[in-house]
């Protein structure tokens, strides 16, 4: 399990330094449909609530049906005070093959006092791939809900870094 969490952190840490637009021309993201999305960050959530989802984060639990066997993300404010980051899930294909695909985690909308609404785009953030609706931490954990393709499943992702 340590060489795991090792390899996530350092597929993450590799991830941010080359950057959303080197990953544009992989073919991994646009082989998933979605609408087009073209829009600066425009959600500014509280610096102090915001600093709760600050971390890196590996995928606890999530049910069979999203066909994600693991997945990791990462998490930061940047130094416009904006929330964002990347993410990564492994797991099967309708036709069972192997697949992996890389999303970044943009527009950060607080919902209410205690949950968020994450985007899940392309690695060029012009298509939406789905949507992470999470409450803030508890325990290390953030949980909520994962929709992908219309469908919304129950996630958990525990922290194992605040970096």
């Amino acid at each position: 399990m340590l060489s795991l969490r090792r390899r996530t952190i350092a597929i993450l840490t590799s991830l941010s330094v080359v950057g959303g637009t080197m990953f544009g021309a992989a073919h991994v993201a646009q082989a998933t449909t979605g609408p087009t999305y073209s829009r600066p960050a425009t959600f500014k959530v509280n610096s102090k609530f915001a600093q709760q989802f600050v971390g890196q984060y590996l995928l606890k639990s999530l049910p069979a049906a999203a066909r994600v066997q693991s997945a990791a993300l990462g998490i930061e404010v940047g130094s416009n005070g904006f929330l964002y980051g990347i993410g990564q899930f492994y797991g099967y294909d309708k036709s069972g093959s192997q697949t992996s695909w890389v999303f970044q985690l943009y527009h950060f909308h607080q919902l209410g006092k205690g949950n968020m609404m994450i985007d899940l785009l392309s690695p060029t953030l012009t298509v939406l791939l789905g949507h992470l609706y999470v409450g803030a931490p508890v325990h290390n954990n953030i949980s909520g809900l994962l929709e992908l393709n219309n469908h919304r499943y129950p996630v958990v992702f525990h922290r194992i870094t605040t970096r």
